[in-house]
């Protein structure tokens, strides 16, 4: 009967069954009306199974809805005719086959979800590392060996097995991923692990679909699978990239690389979401505008001797810390991103709030080659800016 399941899904899936050897790269399922076109290792043994219920269900549907019309038909009560109570109520043979063909069907379905659970529980001891971090309303993606942080996307190696390690830094969230047919809750407080083996290269969608919150539905990512060789090279690039680039490259760099993790909650066309939006952000801390929920003005924090020196100290902490001052009018919902991204990135994302003006256009949308050319060291300028955010971090250490 499970032969007999292997086959019949493989043919019907018009693919090899598992037991056949198959080059891994460039492998993918076809796409069908149920299912998006597969690219990882679990892909095929997923439809399989799915596509072998499917038809029994089919084949089942159309017996028994034939059964039961023709049933209905012949041995209707017809006008005029006495009521027959001489109905056979017993036969053996058909009870023991519609008891056992049931069975051994249920019987092989959990063999062959079993088989397929157990190989997603159990990652191979070579699998490339990925540390996740799901949070309302984002998706965190480090990678030790590089020492690599990335947010919104993710890229991993072609044709070796993957490994996320995850966790969640407030609720309940759920890592899918249609392509590779891998699916994991992330429960807070525990660790939860999902692996794959990617097949194809190209770009896919990761979803959470585990409701988190208002913005539930924008919490996605994507996941770049590339070449080992394009790989290792666009890790390089990534791990460093930002330590290499000039004060002046920095804003851009935040908002191209480091935006999409903020983009779920802070708009940057001034519309309010689950956090203020960033247009203008920078004319708010600097004017000490912004009230907070205990009723404070930014402008009674913000001086010598006083909570932050400078506006940089506030956004600064407002990156890492972020419920010590929580705005008016929104909920406390912003996680710490302490430990999730280099402080260099830190002052990458101040310089892109302090000239945002000059990044993207009045609807929010970036503009094409940015010119921060002309702001030199002068008062104001993006050099000034970034001692200010390392002199705020070198008072944050030293607390």
């Amino acid at each position: 009967m499970i032969s007999l399941a292997y086959k019949m899904s493989a043919l019907l899936a018009g693919m090899p069954s598992p037991s056949e050897p198959a080059s891994v790269e460039g492998v993918s399922t076809p796409s069908t009306f149920w299912m998006p076109e597969g690219a990882s290792t679990q892909a095929p043994i997923t439809d399989h199974l799915f596509d072998f219920i499917n038809w029994i269900c089919y084949i089942f549907l159309v017996l028994v809805t034939v059964a039961l019309v023709y049933f209905a038909v012949k041995y209707r009560q017809r006008k005029g005719q006495a009521f027959k109570d001489d109905a056979p109520v017993h036969n053996t043979p058909l009870e023991l086959t519609w008891t056992m063909v049931p069975m051994l069907l249920v019987v092989a379905i959990f063999y062959l979800g079993m088989v397929g659970y157990i190989d997603l529980r159990r990652s191979p001891s070579n699998a490339y590392e990925v540390s996740v971090t799901a949070q309302q309303w984002s998706w965190g993606f480090n990678h030790p060996e590089f020492g690599v942080t990335q947010g919104g996307e993710v890229f991993v190696p072609m044709g070796r097995p993957v490994q996320f390690l995850m966790g969640s830094a407030d609720v309940l969230h759920s890592c899918f991923i249609p392509a590779f047919r891998v699916k994991q809750d992330i429960v807070p407080g525990r660790y939860s692990r999902l692996w794959f083996e990617a097949t194809k290269p190209g770009s896919y969608q990761l979803y959470c679909t585990e409701y988190c919150g208002l913005d539930h539905s924008k919490m996605n990512a994507i996941v770049h699978v590339l070449p080992e060789d394009e790989f290792q090279a666009a890790m390089g690039k990534l791990a460093t990239e930002y330590l290499e680039l000039p004060e002046s490259d920095l804003p851009n760099y935040a908002l191209t690389r480091l935006y999409n993790r903020c983009s779920s909650c802070h708009s940057l066309d001034g519309k309010n979401a689950v956090g203020p939006s960033f247009k203008g952000l920078w004319d708010r801390t600097v004017n000490g505008e912004t009230t907070f929920q205990n009723g404070q003005k930014l402008s009674d924090l913000i001086g010598p001797g006083k909570d932050y020196e400078m506006p940089e100290d506030y956004i600064r902490s407002s990156i890492l810390n972020p419920q010590a001052h929580i705005v008016q009018n929104y909920a406390g919902a912003m996680p710490s991103f302490q430990g999730q991204i280099k402080e260099r990135q830190v002052t990458a994302l101040v310089l892109m709030m302090k000239y945002l003006d000059r990044l993207v256009d009045e609807d929010g949308n970036p503009i094409e080659a940015p010119d921060l050319s002309d702001i030199g060291d002068g008062s104001g300028g993006v050099q000034e800016a970034g001692d200010a955010v390392s002199s705020a971090a070198a008072k944050g250490n030293g607390e």
